[in-house]
């Protein structure tokens, strides 16, 4: 895994927060239904959305909780938010610049917490995790949607792979990593779900602004595996060996503070 820069996600989500604010993936995508189902919102919920983006997550829930609030390092990214959530209606809800790792809230100030398909961006997921158990209420739930690593043997390629398209990528942790640091921080497994993405190749590099230069890198990197390597992972060729899409898998999860 090669270094990460702790201020490159808040400069490539503000760079790209236009294109976050309109993509269909992120606001209508499989993985929200699922987080709803495991999240099981009501009246009575005061929720938290960690690294809420242009706040699709946030303002799903707005409908169902008594009150939301959204977290993000991204200033442009809340802009966006903020605007969809006045044009909504949404008078429930708050958005506030911070870390998903170093959370500005006190104790036990949530009934809910969610992060969707930002946790692979998070350098201390188990401090992320940490900082979800300080600030839920005994009785609480955490419910995450994030891209996995499917073939553990492949881990290091993949990540090689998702930081050539965007710099902010840290890792995509496993199943049994999820669970492993989930327990250590004190939380209870309540249930998780695997939820398939097919994303366009030429989509997915749109969306993190690729450059011609790093189009190519990530067609040799693709290349350079094998077919039973490239089927692993979820890519997918044509006639011509040329990368067309692939599958993520996305699993959406939850824990209990007991």
């Amino acid at each position: 895994m090669t270094s990460h820069d702790p201020s490159s996600s808040e400069r490539q989500f503000n760079a790209q927060a236009d294109r976050y604010a309109s993509s269909e993936v992120h606001r209508f995508g499989a993985s929200l239904p699922v987080l709803i189902e495991y999240a099981a919102p009501t009246r009575q919920d005061v929720a938290l959305d960690v690294a809420t983006g242009t706040g699709n997550t946030a303002l799903s829930l707005a409908m169902q909780v008594a009150h939301v609030t959204g977290l993000d390092v991204a200033g442009k990214m809340l802009a966006h938010a903020q605007q969809r959530a006045n044009e909504e209606g949404r008078l429930n809800t708050l958005f506030v610049r911070g870390s998903a790792e170093a959370m500005p809230f006190p104790e036990e100030a949530f009934t809910l917490v969610t992060a969707r398909h930002a946790p692979h961006h998070f350098q201390d997921l188990a401090r992320f995790l940490a900082e979800a158990f300080r600030v839920l209420k005994p009785g609480g739930r955490l419910v995450i949607a994030d891209q996995i690593s499917p073939a553990p043997d492949l881990k290091l390629w993949i990540d090689t792979y998702q930081q050539t398209r965007d710099p902010s990528h840290f890792t995509q942790r496993t199943v049994a990593e999820w669970r492993e640091l989930a327990q250590a921080a004190g939380l209870t497994w309540a249930g998780e779900t695997l939820v398939p993405y097919r994303l366009e190749f030429d989509w997915w590099i749109g969306q993190a602004g690729c450059t011609p230069d790093t189009v190519q890198q990530l067609r040799e990197q693709a290349a350079h595996l094998t077919p039973a390597q490239q089927q692993e992972v979820g890519l997918e060729v044509d006639e011509q060996g040329q990368l067309t899409a692939h599958i993520e898998q996305m699993m959406v999860a939850r824990w209990d503070k007991r």
